[in-house]
């Protein structure tokens, strides 16, 4: 290669585990949802849509851990369903009644956050992180 070739970047391949500490929980009833997204789609309420979801149940300190992810590009969302039924119940608006929560939190004052607003990069082997829950 010559002076006036650009170097090649390398990407770094590898995978890690993300730590995420959910704070500012109201009570301890039902289960908290925390959703893995590699891309837009979905993001932030459905699940389904998500790489990977783990469930727990809401205690004082809650605390979920993602191991092996390839290194990329994602975002996660949380949703604290205190009643149980599965679902995130919302008012008459589509407002939230219970407790969500995104990457970075992000301040939105109008709808969700964006995929953007709420992506990280995960290129080393541990990643921890706070995401704290809004209750309107």
């Amino acid at each position: 290669m010559s002076a006036d070739e650009p170097a090649s970047l390398a990407i770094p391949s590898g995978a890690g585990a993300i730590t995420v500490r959910i704070a500012g929980l109201r009570n301890s009833d039902g289960s908290l949802s925390v959703a893995l997204f590699s891309a837009k789609k979905g993001f932030p309420g459905k699940f389904d849509k998500a790489v990977r979801t783990l469930s727990i149940p809401a205690s004082a300190e809650p605390v979920v851990v993602f191991g092996d992810v390839p290194w990329g590009t994602y975002a996660l969302a949380v949703r604290h369903d205190e009643n149980g039924n599965g679902k995130l119940d919302a008012n008459f608006l589509g407002m939230p009644k219970e407790g969500v929560g995104t990457s970075n939190n992000p301040k939105s004052s109008f709808g969700p956050p964006s995929f953007k607003d709420a992506s990280f990069m995960l290129d080393r082997k541990n990643l921890e992180m706070t995401i704290k829950l809004r209750y309107l």
